[in-house]
């Protein structure tokens, strides 16, 4: 049978009140994230009162945060399975003009954005099939994918945006529910559904088993290629939703808005504690990764820092906390 165990929260029968305070709150990645997290809160309310803790600010945060957790909880579970996905980004711009392109024909917006959410898991799909079938490494098999996608978006749209006037996408991307912007209480079931799914499921269990040792995983009788198909399905899926939100938030289907987005959620599952080499991570973890990032950003601007220095300080940010945390595991 196989068993995951957290390190670095094991209890000591023989250790002090100290020693327990300490591993309760730098024993987990997550509690260090959050630490982190505070402190840079902290000092952007003493550095910035009028402008970084206030509700439209905050709000803001949220928005921004939104896209880049909910695909980088399909990119958590690619990671933690051993893979890795470079074409979420893509397939989130080409599922978002699929939406435009079927809302511009006619079809009523739930009919649309089924249309996005199949085109995206079909993409995922496909990158499943080629890596488990063709044995092809997910690294050139979602790069091939990534430029099949942005191909088919230039084909589409021929390198023009398509405005977005539906009442209802427009809402999931840009309205509020009462004070909570729509996007972010989407963004909350999602990442609940996707912890529930990764830590108290066998579909979880089997993800982990498969990115830690897939041999074994292979041998004790778990499908590693149905497993990894449908990991990277459900990736496509979140790609969708990403989608939906983002031409509903900037009121068009852009050809570039994926632009990147596959790097930010690498960034923010990375820094959340999951292994380049699989079989550990969790979606609370990428959560408060892509937080993280996400208040560096919002802070940098506030204090009027060169946008390309922005960039510049993200990555080096993200450098230090992977190296900690190479080191930390080394111990």
């Amino acid at each position: 049978m196989l068993k995951f165990i957290s390190p670095g929260i094991a209890k000591d029968p023989n250790e002090t009140i100290s020693e327990r305070i300490r591993r309760i709150a730098f024993g987990r990645r997550e509690s260090g994230l959050f630490l982190l997290l505070a402190g840079i809160c902290i000092i952007m309310i003493f550095l910035k009162p009028d402008t970084f803790f206030t509700s439209e600010n905050m709000f803001n945060i949220f928005r921004q945060v939104s896209v880049v957790a909910i695909i980088a909880v399909g990119q958590t579970f690619i990671m933690v399975s051993g893979g890795i996905d470079l074409s979420i980004g893509y397939n989130l711009g080409l599922c978002g003009i699929v939406i435009a392109k079927f809302i511009e024909a006619g079809f009523d917006p739930i009919s649309s954005i089924l249309g996005g959410i199949i085109v995206g898991a079909f993409v995922g799909f496909c990158n499943g099939l080629v890596i488990t079938k063709l044995r092809l490494p997910p690294f050139i098999a979602t790069l091939g994918m990534a430029n099949i996608a942005r191909g088919i978006i230039y084909v589409l749209t021929k390198g023009y945006s398509i405005s977005i006037n539906d009442p209802f996408i427009l809402y999931l991307g840009s309205g509020n529910v009462g004070l909570i912007p729509a996007m972010a209480i989407l963004m909350g079931i999602i990442l609940m559904l996707g912890m529930y799914q990764l830590d108290k499921t066998a579909f979880g269990t089997r993800v982990k088993a498969i990115g830690g040792n897939e041999l074994a995983a292979k041998l004790s009788g778990i499908s590693v290629s149905k497993n990894k198909i449908a990991v990277y399905t459900m990736a496509g899926i979140l790609a969708a939703v990403g989608g939906i939100i983002t031409i509903g938030r900037q009121y068009s289907a852009n050809p570039g808005a994926g632009a990147n987005f596959e790097m930010d959620s690498i960034a923010a599952t990375i820094v959340g504690g999951t292994s380049l080499a699989g079989g550990q991570g969790t979606v609370l973890g990428t959560l408060l990764g892509s937080l993280l990032l996400t208040v560096i950003k919002n802070a940098l601007i506030l204090l009027s820092v060169n946008m390309y220095w922005q960039t510049v300080a993200v990555g080096v940010i993200i450098i230090i906390v992977c190296t900690i945390d190479v080191f930390t595991r080394r111990k």
